[in-house]
């Protein structure tokens, strides 16, 4: 779409069609509307004004790169977003030339951008991120080392909730927009290069460069930047066209990197979206009329543990709930709202939540940490380095593992058994079923000297018919077979109790176990059932995660130490990233439900 040759006032035009076709997409298919409601003047503006894909333009996260989709020849196809096949749910170079750097986690965007002008020095290299994106650690070290070395990158802070440094009064605001102006970079520039031409004329613009620092970090916060080596630009008003086309044509002449502060407003143009930001971050299919989306009574996983965490906290003052920007997500709203001395919401910091929590553990609290599989990898080494050496109880609800869906292979998590089991001390579980969560919760916060984690899925809480007690280390039997047995973890405990009737019409009783605890094996158990061959032809493990380093290697590693060659078929995921669609479709496609599953225990693989 070429945008160039359009008035202001087409440009407006445009930029109301825009949101229309976002919020009319969103609303059928789910996906992030507040954040790319904030930022379509503003992506408007840098097509208008930059040339892509010669000039570089990366979008943190990505998930606020739909405008930018729409006006890189994506427009037609974006109905299909976040559907099977379709557009991906954020920036991805497999997807087009116009996105340089695959984009799902928040604070990759600055490293990547630096690396990518390093090595294309002759062209500008924009970074667009958020307020939240910024407080990232990653986002942190990456200015760090820009500081002043690249001379052809463009920062600009998309600031929508979280303020860079509120103006003081109306002096600051004054001389912010002065120190924006055409005028005075122009007159600054001019002046600058004049005085450079002498020793004393350099001496002088250097002094006259530390005053203008030194005024800027009086009145305004932002000077930080300058002391980095950026040259600060800012807060400038997200929705003027006009003068953020004029802001960004002036870049080209500032020789140094370049921080573009603009204020927006999360969910413009919606009235759902404006006042409720969180809701609409990232939401299901929606009524565009009310405002509501579709939803049965029952409760999922994350509502559970919510719940249960409430109760245990009202009998349980050392109880501390942490989570990293999702306290809606992983259902911690409600213990937000009534233990607010006793809540944390770290932002966009996995990494300082995991450690965080090591320090409340240390001095005898009692911290639940509560993040999505896909993001607590970011924390992998404060897991190993500050949890698991000190042996510290810290409770991780392992939010959203195994297939996610619709925001494909960035989010999906498959990882979490894998790189959680190989970490000693660890406690590894994954409850089938609502009273499993419940009961490991309540064990966990209760009776655990060292760390746990329960992984849970992006699913309704499963009810299992059947009478049982939880003991550390113990897996439950749920139904005594013949000739097979199916050691099934977590949420794969529903799916092959859902397929048992199909079995059982096929000849097939298998012995059906819900291993809740992944580490440990239940060793007694498998010494009394599995280590005699005689007993089962046919052993297989269930898993919704990865498999290798899963559970079924794990089993299958143990047999191998204790002497035993015993074929194990080891149901799961593959040595693959999976990309979205809904998650039962992802589901029915790898093998890991109905009548695919079916198949493949009865032997026939479609």
């Amino acid at each position: 779409m070429d945008i160039k040759k359009k008035t202001i006032d087409e440009l407006y035009e445009l930029c109301e069609e825009i949101r229309e076709r976002i919020i009319d997409v969103v609303s059928k298919n789910g996906g992030h509307l507040s954040s790319n409601l904030g930022v379509v003047e503003l992506t408007v503006a840098l097509h208008y004004v930059f040339n892509s894909p010669e000039d570089i333009i990366l979008w943190d996260i990505g998930h606020q790169s739909y405008i930018h989709k729409i006006l890189t020849g994506r427009d037609e196809k974006l109905y299909t977003i976040r559907k099977k096949g379709g557009l991906y749910p954020f920036s991805n170079p497999r997807e087009s030339k116009h996105d340089h750097f695959i984009a799902g986690h928040a604070g990759n965007a600055l490293s990547a951008g630096y690396g990518i002008a390093e090595a294309n020095r002759d062209k500008k290299v924009i970074v667009v991120l958020g307020d939240a994106s910024l407080s990232n650690g990653i986002s942190l070290e990456a200015i760090n080392n820009i500081g002043g070395a690249s001379k052809n990158m463009i920062i600009i802070i998309n600031d929508n909730e979280m303020s860079i440094g509120e103006n003081v009064g109306a002096l600051s605001k004054n001389l912010s927009n002065a120190m924006s102006s055409k005028f005075y970079n122009n007159l600054k520039f001019d002046v600058e290069k004049s005085l450079r031409r002498g020793i004393i004329g350099n001496k002088i613009a250097n002094i006259i460069r530390r005053v203008e620092h030194a005024v800027r970090y009086f009145f305004h916060p932002g000077a930080l930047f300058e002391t980095l080596g950026f040259n600060y630009r800012g807060p400038i008003d997200g929705h003027n066209i006009q003068k953020l086309i004029n802001v960004l044509k002036d870049t080209d002449k500032i020789k140094e990197p370049i921080v573009i502060h603009v204020k927006t407003q999360k969910g413009k143009g919606f009235k759902y979206a404006e006042k409720n930001k969180e809701k609409f971050h990232g939401i299901a299919p929606f009524d565009i009329e009310t405002g509501e989306v579709t939803k049965g009574s029952c409760n999922s996983y994350s509502e559970v543990f919510g719940k249960k965490l409430c109760e245990l906290a009202e009998q349980n003052e050392n109880i501390i709930a942490i989570t990293a920007a999702m306290i809606n997500g992983t259902g911690l709203q409600s213990f937000f709202n009534r233990f607010s001395d006793r809540s944390y919401d770290v932002g966009i910091a996995e990494e300082h939540a995991v450690i965080f929590a090591g320090g409340l553990a240390i001095k005898g609290k009692k911290p639940v940490v509560s993040i999505y599989s896909t993001f607590l990898q970011r924390a992998y080494d404060p897991l190993i380095h500050d949890i698991a050496i000190q042996n510290l109880p810290v409770v991780f609800i392992v939010d959203r593992a195994g297939i996610v869906g619709e925001d494909g292979e960035t989010h999906q998590g498959v990882f979490d058994i894998s790189y959680i089991s190989g970490i000693p001390n660890f406690t590894v579980t994954a409850p089938a079923c609502k009273y499993d969560l419940e009961m490991l919760l309540e064990y966990s916060i209760k009776e655990s000297k060292g760390p746990v984690s329960i992984r849970i899925p992006r699913d309704i809480a499963y009810n299992i018919d059947k009478t049982y007690s939880i003991q550390y280390g113990k897996w439950i039997e749920l139904y005594k077979g013949e000739d097979m047995i199916i050691l099934a973890t977590g949420s794969m405990v529903k799916e092959i109790l859902e397929i048992r009737d199909k079995l059982l019409e096929n000849g097939i009783n298998p012995t059906i176990v819900s291993a809740i605890f992944i580490k440990p094996l239940d060793y007694e158990y498998i010494a009394k059932n599995i280590v005699n061959k005689s007993k089962y032809k046919r052993i297989i493990t269930l898993e919704e995660g990865i498999l290798k380093g899963g559970f079924g290697s794990m089993l299958l590693e143990y047999l191998n130490d204790i002497n035993l060659n015993m074929n194990i078929e080891r149901i799961g995921i593959e040595d693959n990233f999976v990309e979205q669609g809904k998650r039962v479709e992802i589901m029915d496609e790898i093998g890991l439900r109905g009548d695919k599953l079916t198949a493949r225990i009865l032997g026939r693989r479609e």
